[in-house]
């Protein structure tokens, strides 16, 4: 009787019983799942991810080791180096075990990280299984054909041998990622949410904190995703490291310092950040400008001429900065992210519910409009995230706001907005929560898909790195405000530690990637209608599922909405009740199409 088995990575296992966690999983038990995840299909340039679970005997998880061979093809092999492994942790969501941090293995027969020490420290109740996450990357410049390895679990009761056979695709999953997967977090809630950094004065000064943020910049990046960091607090206020220092009022002032700055962001606005990773020194696609209603002009002179001379001249420095540092291959966004109900300004710059503040858009574009319409050098975008007024608001100001990042339930409701703002020459985005860790992985896998049927041009989970004090036990909103976990104190380790659910987003934005490289390739059209195609019939959707229709309360102005209401208007709920392997009935027709 096998005591390990090696199964896909679209559901998750108990600890205590071995029963699958995905309610509406088409295999009920852990033979069933090893039987249909053997033979797997993967483009180059990717990773595939497995899962082997162990049967936990009298001699627990210290006497399991794993050993993997290279995958031979007829012409070419994929080293056993490839192959990266890491520990499930557990944690107690609604009365049930979940696994969701992945605590890489050092590989080792001792240390913390080896998979007993962190069962141990993990002191899941009753636990009979334990499971370990397996990352497989197929190097771009591998031949396509057939290749054959084997992982090996050594267990108390013995070896088992898992065989495994991967088809190598001739498609290459882009460097570049033609989604934007939009991780957003606020300024330095790293140094509020590690203990190492918030109990480090010198943290900015010594590099501590700009080698722990790295470390989660580049697993982003890593994982095919943007960490996108706001800089600035609904007060205004900003932290000395995210912006560079000033001197002087009205028209002396300027940038007398850019060093720390430089130091700060530079490594990412040149790709110097990302160097070794998989993906390259690819720099980042966007990234916030610390300017906002009290910076670099105080809010207490604002409607002055003083307010607007400080702000536009601050903004033409960075513009030139910018230039001259060749960072060229970032779009970055002017946004205004204040809102009044926190009663430190009298307007609402983000999610505008009020016609009344309406009227910031036309004003700080209007200050920013001598950089924003600049043809040559660094590129700045005026950026809003529109909700309420979005049905009011995509034609009015699609000539002056260049990115829309819109509620995805809302965008829903105005397809007609697509083509206005494409017209405009305008980018989108849908914005959401990141799903909680008792959801299907299928959730996660969602946001991808739906960007490329909609022809978006990526999504946004709103807040990623609140895991809560209590993350090992429980984190905070279930896990929905985070898709990392802090590496230090548990773990040894400066910087971060993925969820499952990133591996499982990475994993759907590598097939979203693919998806949009071929749209491209395709005539006009053609591509898209497609690719929806298939989502379509793997999903058992109905064409256009994404425009779910219309609420009957639009005929009445936002202010006048109630968040009750929301519950009762359509929702593309793309995913709900189908099972998590539809994931991999999608990605089998794909790869049919693509080769």
């Amino acid at each position: 009787m096998s005591s390990s088995y090696l199964i896909h990575d679209m559901v998750r296992v108990c600890p205590q019983t071995g029963e699958v966690l995905e309610e509406q999983a088409r295999a009920g038990s852990l033979a069933e799942l090893a039987e249909v995840s053997s033979n797997p299909a993967s483009p180059r340039n990717a990773y595939l991810s497995f899962q082997l679970i162990v049967r936990l005997d009298d001699a627990g998880p210290s006497a399991i080791r794993f050993e993997v061979d290279p995958l031979r093809g007829e012409h070419d092999e994929i080293g056993a180096g490839e192959f990266v492994f890491f520990a499930q942790w557990y944690h107690r969501v609604k009365g049930r075990y979940y696994p969701d941090a992945l605590v890489p293995l050092d590989g080792g027969d001792a240390g913390p990280r080896t998979l007993s020490a962190i069962s141990a420290a993990n002191e899941v109740e009753g636990q009979a299984y334990a499971a370990v996450w397996v990352d497989l990357f197929v190097p771009a410049g591998v031949r396509p054909g057939d290749y054959r390895g084997a992982l090996r679990a050594t267990t108390g009761s013995g070896i088992d041998t898992h065989e495994i056979r991967l088809r190598v695709l001739q498609t290459a999953v882009p460097d570049e990622s033609l989604v934007i997967a939009d991780l957003n977090s606020y300024a330095d809630n790293l140094s509020r949410r590690i203990g190492s950094l918030r109990r480090n004065p010198d943290r900015y000064e010594d590099g501590t904190y700009f080698r722990t943020e790295q470390a989660f910049f580049r697993m982003a990046h890593e994982h095919r995703c943007l960490l996108h960091y706001l800089p600035y607090e609904h007060s205004g206020r900003i932290p000395a490291a995210f912006i560079p220092e000033i001197e002087g009022r009205g028209k002396e002032m300027r940038v007398k310092d850019w060093s720390t700055f430089d130091e700060h962001f530079g490594p990412y606005l040149d790709g110097s950040a990302f160097e070794g990773t998989k993906r390259g020194a690819i720099p980042i696609p966007y990234m916030y400008l610390p300017f906002n209603f009290h910076w670099p002009a105080d809010y207490v002179k604002f409607g002055t001429k003083g307010y607007r001379t400080e702000f536009a001249g601050i903004m033409e420095e960075f513009h030139r900065h910018f230039t001259e540092r060749g960072w060229l291959r970032t779009k970055f966004e002017l946004f205004l992210n204040h809102k009044k109900r926190y009663k430190l300004f009298p307007y609402d710059g983000d999610e505008t519910r009020f016609v009344w503040d309406e009227k910031v858009n036309d004003i700080y574009y209007d200050l920013a409009k001598g950089v924003l319409e600049k043809e040559s050098g660094a590129k700045f975008v005026f950026r809003t995230d529109a909700s309420w007024s979005y049905g009011l608001h995509f034609e009015k100001y699609a000539n002056l706001i260049k990115l829309w990042v819109v509620n995805h339930q809302m965008f829903s409701w105005f397809p007609e907005s697509l083509d206005v703002l494409r017209d405009a020459g305008c980018e989108i985005w849908t914005y959401g929560g990141a799903e909680r860790i008792s959801r299907p992985l299928l959730a996660t896998a969602i946001s991808p898909l739906a960007a490329v049927a909609r022809g978006v041009d990526g999504f946004v989970y709103w807040e990623n790195t609140k895991w809560g004090d209590g993350w090992q036990e429980t984190p905070d909103a279930e896990g929905s405000e985070t898709m990392f976990y802090p590496g230090d104190e548990l773990f040894g380790l400066e910087g971060p530690i993925p969820s499952i659910r990133l591996k499982a987003l990475r994993n759907a934005m590598q097939v979203a990637d693919c998806m949009e490289q071929w749209i491209g390739e395709q005539p006009a059209g053609l591509g898209r209608e497609r690719m929806a195609e298939a989502i379509v019939d793997s999903f058992g959707l109905a064409p256009g599922a994404w425009w779910p229709g219309k609420p009957n309360f639009l005929d009445r102005p936002p202010y006048e909405w109630e968040n009750a209401m929301f519950s009762e208007a359509p929702q593309a709920s793309l995913h709900e009740g189908r099972p998590s392997e539809t994931f991999n009935d999608l990605k089998q027709s794909l790869w049919a199409i693509l080769g």
